[in-house]
């Protein structure tokens, strides 16, 4: 059994999410994947344009933070006056409403300062000279010895396109604004004009008069002559666009020689065609209620052979990470993890993102904590693990995993053991199932071996429902390597159990087929789960390739040949009384004794 730990892989003590280790993967060769050798931890944004001065943020600005209401945020400002100011980050935590958990939610977006001026001599919470952890040092010498660049046009915000988060980024438009913004433009269509956000509730004509020069109703942050266009990319549902270069400081003597080896030059030019910024898909917020009731998401995804040295590309860190956030996924089960560390890197980067489109992300973070199984079985000639992560932020508790055991003198049940775990999610609680069934293989030739580990499949709800007398909801998620209408899953449907998938929604993707063909990743719930689900579910299909991840000889590969498949379901009450404290270790799978 995988013990639960913050980020932290059973068998591994000591590793904590908070540090930032380090490890040069070893050379294998020509067979080594390039999607590995780029270590981008300093390919960074400004650090002065994305994180918010507490000493001089107004009440707006203070509730785009994850967790920060207008109440807290009152409160920051009425506890700001009274002491003069923060001396440091680390003050904030003695504010109501705040503490150390939320500040550990939110330390990597802010900052404090004495003087809060921009390069155009603004009062702004954003830009100022930073004493804050991890990158005061790096930012206080950059202030004192680069010159200014030059200010080039100004960065506005489309009103037309931009989503919740997107919104909140203008000064002034909080939460509720940016809501009522988006809602009137899903009714009344896109606006014409600025001036239509008087229209909108909560929107008069001194916000206008404020925020007019922040926002537009088309892409024309540019001037034509600086434009640049989309470079399209085969690689799912991403558009990639060039990055200008940037603007020479006005201090610079543009005439000086370039201090670049010849190495370094080659380098940069083999590179260039492949740094582009990723564009990130429209996704509508999550605000984890549905009907006014608290509401979470439970995920599948089969992430294809998911090691360390796959997770260490930033390409697939960053899909990774955002897919989770941007579609407020709550609790995910991965299938085909290929080593016990893979999934620790992408809960560290969750807790503590180092990639900046982690870090610009501005919806809720979450804090996360993650288990990984014991070898569950083999898979393209290597050993696979299976693993949760969990947001332990929305009062998410792993009580006890554990992978199915078959009993004494069984044959074995299937080639991949499912990996159980037993979870409270606030007032409900639930057994939720991983499984990761026999492929069909070429010309379906292990076809009638996959029948027989779907045919299998009601009995582990059995050995469950024994283990846990009175627990009916059981959960079964993952790969299922056939679509759900076969009639080889006569035998849930038997049971009353139901796919929350609608048949006919792909979940596989290629960069060939970017709309799928199969439906082979399921998650189905017993009847009495039924009453709890909110009748919500989706396959993620946008936003799962990069710019970073290898596509053959190219690039802008796809993370996986798999989407991840989500279901949502209240958490505000639980139907029955089972008692979950026995651990899942000793559950047994005895069908088919001798």
């Amino acid at each position: 059994m995988g013990a639960v730990n913050s980020c932290c892989i059973p068998h591994h003590t000591g590793s904590d999410c908070g540090e930032n280790h380090t490890k040069t993967p070893k050379g294998k060769g020509h067979r080594r994947n390039l999607s590995a050798t780029f270590n981008l931890s300093l390919v960074e944004e400004d650090p002065l344009q994305t994180l918010i001065n507490i000493n001089f943020a107004t009440e707006e600005e203070l509730m785009t933070l994850p967790g920060i209401n207008r109440t807290t945020s009152q409160s920051i400002i009425e506890y700001r006056r009274q002491i003069g100011g923060f001396k440091k980050v680390e003050d904030l935590a003695l504010v109501s409403g705040v503490g150390a958990t939320k500040l550990n939610v939110i330390r990597n977006e802010i900052c404090v300062s004495k003087k809060s001026t921009n390069t155009s001599g603004t009062s702004s919470s954003r830009g100022s000279s930073l004493s804050s952890s991890k990158q005061d040092l790096s930012v206080a010498h950059l202030n004192k010895e680069q010159p200014k660049k030059a200010t080039g046009v100004l960065t506005q915000v489309n009103i037309n396109s931009s989503n919740v988060f997107q919104l909140m980024k203008i000064k002034g438009v909080g939460q509720s604004l940016a809501e009522n913004i988006v809602a009137y433009r899903d009714k009344k269509g896109p606006f014409s004009t600025v001036e239509d956000l008087v229209k909108v509730k909560g929107i008069g004509p001194s916000l206008l008069s404020a925020i007019r020069y922040l926002v537009t109703v088309e892409d024309n942050s540019l001037p034509s002559e600086e434009r640049y266009e989309p470079v399209s990319e085969l690689n799912g549902d991403l558009a990639n666009r060039v990055s200008p270069p940037e603007t020479r400081g006005t201090g610079l003597d543009n005439s000086q020689p370039r201090l670049l080896t010849a190495s370094v030059e080659n380098i940069l030019d083999i590179i260039k065609p492949i740094v582009k910024n990723s564009k990130r898909p429209n996704v509508t917020p999550f605000l984890f209620k549905r009907k006014k009731r608290h509401a979470v998401r439970l995920a599948s995804w089969n992430i294809e052979r998911f090691s360390s040295e796959k997770a260490d590309n930033i390409g697939v860190k960053e899909v990774v990470c955002l897919t989770i956030l941007e579609n407020g996924l709550s609790l995910v089960a991965f299938q085909e993890l290929a080593d016990e560390e893979a999934l620790t890197k992408i809960c560290k980067e969750l807790n503590n993102p180092s990639i900046p489109g982690v870090k610009k992300f501005q919806g809720h973070r979450g804090v996360w904590k993650c288990v990984v199984s014991k070898a569950a079985g083999r898979m393209y000639q290597a050993t696979e693990y299976n693993g949760f992560l969990f947001d332990t932020s929305q009062q998410i508790e792993m009580k006890s995993s554990a992978l199915l055991e078959k009993a004494k003198n069984v044959s074995k049940p299937f080639v991949r053991k499912p990996f159980i775990g037993v979870f409270k999610i606030r007032k409900f609680d639930c057994v939720v199932v991983s499984v990761h069934l026999k492929a069909t293989g070429l010309n379906n030739q292990d076809l009638p071996q996959l029948q027989k580990e779907i045919d299998r499949v009601p009995h582990v709800v059995e050995a469950i429902e024994d283990h846990y007398p009175g627990e009916k909801d059981i959960i079964m998620l993952g790969d299922f390597n056939l679509a759900p209408d076969k009639d080889d899953f006569t035998c849930l449907r038997d049971r009353h159990y139901s796919n929350c998938i609608p048949n006919g929604h792909f979940t596989n993707i290629s960069n060939n087929n970017l709309k799928g063909s199969q439906t082979y990743d399921h998650i189905w719930i017993s009847e009495q789960s039924k009453e709890i689900f909110t009748g919500y579910s989706g396959v993620v299909r946008e936003g799962l390739s990069s710019p970073w991840i290898p596509n053959g000889w190219s690039w802008g590969g796809l993370i996986s040949d798999h989407c991840p498949v989500w279901a949502e379901f209240y958490s505000n009450k639980d139907l029955d009384t089972a008692d979950l404290s026995l651990s899942a270790e000793t559950i047994k799978f005895a069908v088919g004794a001798d």
